[in-house]
């Protein structure tokens, strides 16, 4: 897929879904359906898709690259309050009385940043169906944080900055790793792939637990879980 093409997509998508929740009230219910599509889709691709290409280059440890990637998933969503996946129980108000922490709004850059890198590679960048995945993803972090902007009753221009400030995020994210994961025979894209893989290995295994809250059985959401995972599977043949 084309470099600009794919940064477009990565900064319209998420402008669009958080712009979206600050003209329209949000469906809760659908929203939550989306995540566990969403999750159950990303985790197929991911799956099927990225660790088999990974593991296919050879690249010494790129097994401790994958789980560096999750425990960093494991740190960023401690001061992030899990927007990755579609929380809102965030505090609207942090100590400092902004609308929103600072160190949230950070982790989530770096959470963007991190996984957009290693769409600079041709390969990742040409798989439609994990940039359909990733995009998938980042529509409900971006209704997310523009519900919690919203709930705090954050002026407008903070709203819209703290939104741009996210979009741009996988961008920038894109264009490092254009412009300096060229430099090489292609290992610090392919550490950067494996560091967004078991980054979103912990986001989407975590929306699809998270999709049966108390262990209850949900026929809705169990059917679009296996929705999700089956899109999946068509799209690795």
């Amino acid at each position: 897929m084309n470099l600009y093409l794919l940064i477009l997509l990565f900064l319209a998508l998420p402008l669009t879904a958080g712009g979206w929740v600050r003209f329209r009230t949000s469906n809760a219910a659908n929203v939550k359906l989306l995540l566990a599509f969403s999750g159950a889709f990303l985790l197929g691709v991911t799956v099927l898709h990225m660790l088999p290409e990974l593991f296919s280059r050879g690249e010494e440890q790129i097994g401790l690259w994958v789980l560096a990637g999750f425990m960093l998933q494991v740190v960023l969503e401690f001061f992030s309050r899990g927007i990755e996946h579609g929380h809102v129980h965030v505090s609207a108000h942090g100590e400092s009385g902004r609308s929103l922490p600072l160190v949230t709004l950070f982790s989530l850059f770096v959470h963007s940043f991190t996984e957009g890198m290693p769409f600079a590679d041709p390969v990742v960048g040409g798989d439609a169906a994990f940039v359909a995945g990733v995009l998938l993803h980042k529509m409900p972090m971006a209704i997310a944080l523009s519900v919690i902007l919203k709930r705090s009753q954050t002026s407008a221009a903070r709203s819209w900055f703290t939104i741009l400030v996210f979009a741009v995020a996988a961008p920038l994210g894109i264009l490092f790793g254009h412009l300096f994961g060229t430099r090489d025979d292609g290992s610090f894209l392919s550490a950067a792939l494996a560091l967004a893989v078991g980054m979103l290995l912990h986001i989407s295994t975590t929306i699809i637990f998270e999709s049966t809250p108390d262990h209850r059985f949900n026929a809705r959401r169990f059917i679009t879980v296996l929705a999700g995972a089956l899109l999946a599977i068509l799209t690795a043949h």
